[in-house]
């Protein structure tokens, strides 16, 4: 016999925990015979909520089985159950209770339309299996209960209960075997219920808004001081801080000077901070940027992803821009100089080592940032178990799990058209999607999807981070 769940719900009845190894024991051979516990009811006609102890499913029909531990007595058509420290408490007649629970499974099966030209066969049944049932009366039959003998023998008592009820008029029919699943997956389905994935990104995304928002108080600590190293993995909010921190000092009227290498990084960075006394530039154009200024030097220097210019020709042209130098000057640099150490040579490794080290030997004051705010934990684990980076720690939330898949380009181009119109389809805006290749555009997979999908896709360049947010699927090179 099937027994569902294959372990007991936790329960206060040691009778019907002793029932379930019965059940558990019965029919082993055959899984044609099908055992609940604990059923809930939702068209009990006698009760707002109802359950029925045992339900079984059989070839014979349906069959509910109510148990009662302890003695028994009944007095005054009231019944009560006492238990082995002499404690009386008051029980439904049980007879009553396995009838009406058994009612309610029928009219179940007949709103949902099981079983529609089917007289479906049913019957129930009481266990006492503390006592020796002796007693005759006309609102019960011997028939169906099983006592403290009967329960030593408990598959002979079932097959003896399934063929009383089928001795009745009513019960002639039989279940087939497609019947008996119908019925099986109808009352206890199996079943997972998944977040959709676009709720599920719509949460993570304001978990991200609140860390990001708690790395204000380290904005503080930084704006307080007057040369800082500001260090921390990718997610962990550097340039959210930088930015935050040119705006700030923008509105006291300095004159900053916020330096990157990345000219897309810059593109970006401009559509974030709107100062007429901030100038964002990369380090290829800074010694421009500062004569289109008409300024001799700047007040105060900002510097994100500051390990790409942790060289000794780009530290000597930022000392060159500040008043004071990087010495006595006032500056700001946000860098990951730790968790990128590896894509450098040995040789750049060496000299970042030494910028570093030079930077250091300034008076200045270390922020580290330790909590990721874009990544949810799942990514962070995975980066950091295959490529040993620490990119803080905490996260967005659990997120998605992430999916591997290594194919010919033919079939990965397939799998990526899948993937996209899987998240399209689910409700994820093509803006929440990007696509990233170690390709050109034209040599990565995207040119090989279909135009349906490629006229969703916009590559970005300088051009297009200017319009950030953007409005289309991204794919980055």
């Amino acid at each position: 016999m099937e027994i569902i769940p294959s372990h007991p719900y936790p329960t206060n009845s040691s009778a019907e925990l002793r029932v379930f190894d019965k059940l558990r024991e019965s029919f082993i051979d055959d899984k044609s015979y099908v055992a609940f516990h604990s059923l809930n009811l939702t068209k009990h006609t006698k009760k707002r909520f109802g359950e029925a102890d045992f339900v079984l499913i059989t070839k014979f029909g349906i069959f509910v089985l109510e148990v009662k531990g302890g003695r028994i007595k009944h007095e005054n058509g009231i019944w009560y159950t006492i238990n082995r420290h002499q404690d009386t408490y008051r029980i439904q007649d049980p007879f009553r209770q396995a009838e009406t629970a058994l009612h309610a499974i029928d009219q179940e099966i007949k709103c949902a339309g099981k079983c529609h030209n089917l007289i479906l066969p049913i019957g129930y049944g009481v266990i006492f299996p503390d006592v020796k049932w002796k007693q005759n009366g006309s609102e019960w039959d011997r028939h169906t209960v099983c006592d403290l003998k009967d329960f030593r023998n408990f598959e002979r008592w079932l097959k003896n209960l399934f063929a009383y009820w089928k001795s009745k008029p009513a019960n002639q029919e039989t279940l087939s075997p497609q019947a008996i699943k119908e019925i099986k997956i109808f009352l206890r389905p199996n079943f997972e219920l998944i977040e959709p994935l676009n709720e599920k990104l719509a949460k993570l995304e304001n978990v991200a808004v609140e860390l990001t928002n708690d790395q204000y108080r380290y904005l503080d600590i930084v704006a307080a001081n007057c040369r800082v190293l500001c260090t921390g993995g990718a997610g962990t909010g550097k340039t959210f801080l930088a930015a935050e921190l040119a705006r700030r000092f923008g509105n006291e009227n300095k004159n900053i000077i916020f330096v990157c290498k990345s000219n897309w990084l810059r593109r970006y960075l401009e559509t974030k901070i709107n100062s007429e006394y901030v100038t964002v530039s990369t380090i290829a154009s800074v010694v421009i940027d500062k004569k289109r200024a008409g300024i001799d030097a700047f007040d105060t220097l900002i510097v994100d992803e500051g390990q790409d210019l942790f060289n000794f020709d780009d530290i000597e042209l930022l000392d060159s821009i500040i008043n004071g130098g990087l010495k006595d000057g006032e500056w700001y640099i946000f860098h990951d100089v730790n968790n990128q150490s590896g894509l450098f040579s040995h040789g750049e490794h060496e000299q970042t080592l030494e910028v570093l080290n030079y930077l250091k030997d300034h008076t200045h004051t270390n922020v580290p940032l330790t909590t990721n705010c874009r990544n949810t934990t799942t990514i962070l684990k995975k980066i950091q178990n295959t490529l040993h980076l620490d990119m803080g720690n905490n996260g967005t939330g659990t997120g998605p799990d992430i999916c591997e898949f290594k194919a010919s380009r033919d079939i990965a181009a397939n799998h990526l058209k899948s993937k996209i119109t899987q998240f399209l389809k689910s409700g994820i805006s093509p803006a929440s999607i990007t696509i990233l290749s170690p390709f050109s555009y034209e040599e990565s997979l995207v040119a090989s999807l279909p135009p349906q999908i490629k006229d969703k896709i916009i590559k970005l360049d300088d051009f297009a981070i200017r319009e950030f947010p953007i409005k289309k699927l991204v794919s980055l090179q």
